[in-house]
């Protein structure tokens, strides 16, 4: 039975240069297709991708991917719908899946897909742009929650991250999603000094390792 290190492996040997898309600002991205027909042709019935959606206070909508193998939960994906748009929806389930399957290890430079990123530099009014919205985070978390949710996405990042710079990369796309959560831990020294600890020491982990793979 082929492995998961298997798989990755060769997904990452089989990328070419023209299974990337470019986006806005000339930079290169793996699109959610490629992933997903990559995984399935590989694992056939034993990949499982499980998405729900969450409506927000706003009228937007949550997804979460669940990615199982061998009936096992693997990793998860989440995304934020940002926009109003037709199809946005269904895109914003896709972005779900592909984070699912970057965290998983099946991404080229950048966790963040092309149609992540295609959904994250659009410049139509954003949802949360609405004099109506109401922010998320203040009706539904906590600010210990919102502390915790962010924490996971450093680690969730931290894992697949090959230096302090990719991780920072890679963090940047996620900070619009959790935009009104950052703003709460912002306004509580103690979660914020929280949250900074576990950042900077996520850092040091990536460095090390980095140095000790050398």
């Amino acid at each position: 039975m082929k492995t998961l290190q298997e798989a990755i492996k060769e997904f990452k040997k089989n990328i070419k240069k023209t299974d990337y898309g470019k986006v806005k600002g000339n930079k290169d991205y793996l699109g959610v297709a490629y992933r997903l027909k990559f995984c399935r042709e590989f694992f056939g019935e034993r990949l499982q991708i499980l998405t729900k959606s969450h409506e927000l206070s706003n009228g937007s909508h949550k997804f979460v991917a669940e990615i199982f193998l061998d009936n096992n939960c693997l990793s998860i994906g989440e995304s934020k719908q940002m926009h109003n748009k037709e199809k946005d929806f269904e895109k914003t389930q896709s972005v779900a899946i592909g984070r699912g399957l970057a965290f998983l290890g099946f991404m080229g430079d950048e966790i963040a897909s092309k149609d992540e990123m295609e959904q994250f530099l659009r410049e139509d009014e954003t949802i949360d742009d609405k004099a109506t919205a109401t922010p998320k985070a203040q009706i539904n978390k906590t600010v210990s929650q919102a502390a915790n949710d962010w924490i996971a996405q450093m680690q969730s990042v931290a894992k697949h991250s090959k230096s302090p710079l990719y991780f920072e990369k890679n963090l940047t796309p996620i900070k619009d999603e959790y935009k009104d959560d950052l703003i709460l831990i912002a306004a509580d020294p103690i979660e914020q000094l929280r949250v900074d600890t576990e950042y900077n020491k996520l850092k040091s982990q990536i460095q090390n390792k980095g140095t000790n793979g050398r």
